[in-house]
């Protein structure tokens, strides 16, 4: 049985790194197949299609996604350090090679994609911006943040700058996602040590 879970998640783990580095589009299951050195079939077995498997991916990272904020909530954090988790995480997943964050890697051409791919995509983008509305709003009344428009709004084109920048920074390097971050920490009052010349790098 563990052998079987496993496999599992190596087929997860495979298939969620070429949908964040190439699209939905851009990999097929013989390129995961390769990876584990086992036959398409096999994926078949667990997923029977490819809609099967990112819905999967996807409603994973929604769970990994709240199990996380909630705790985080449990622990007591600060509104700052609750920010700080998802710029961390998404520093990290750039780090380790993942050039599109999840919601950005069904962007394009999302219209297309299978209606259980695009439940699970809005279920986890819904998520995602009521935990920055959520986190944004404590933060503002704690005197944490400053900001004068509505926190559904700051929420929203904190994402989108977010989500850019992670985009970007697969062609000019760590610096530019470095830098929105900043950017975005500078315009909620949230003050942060980068100098000048990284700033301009």
């Amino acid at each position: 049985m563990q052998e079987i879970n496993t496999t599992k998640q190596q087929i997860l783990h495979y298939g969620r790194n070429f949908l964040q580095c190439r699209g939905y589009n851009g990999f097929s299951y013989r390129d995961i197949s390769q990876k584990l050195g086992i036959k398409n079939a096999a994926i078949h077995h667990y997923y029977p299609q490819k809609e099967d498997l990112v819905a999967t991916m996807f409603e994973g990272i929604r769970q990994q996604f709240a199990e996380d904020t909630a705790r985080m909530s449990r622990d007591g954090c600060s509104a700052r350090e609750q920010l700080q988790y998802f710029f961390d995480f998404m520093l990290k997943e750039f780090d380790e090679g993942r050039s599109i964050c999840p919601i950005g890697s069904l962007i394009l051409g999302f219209e297309e994609l299978p209606d259980k791919v695009k439940e699970q995509h809005l279920l986890l983008l819904d998520s995602v911006l009521a935990w920055f509305s959520e986190v944004l709003k404590t933060g503002l009344q704690n005197g944490e943040f400053d900001f004068s428009e509505s926190v559904y709004t700051r929420a929203e084109s904190t994402l989108e700058t977010l989500l850019g920048a992670r985009q970007l920074a697969s062609i000019m390097g760590r610096g530019t996602l470095e830098r929105s971050i900043f950017l975005i920490k500078s315009d909620l009052g949230w003050k942060d040590h980068l100098s000048d010349t990284q700033l301009n790098e």
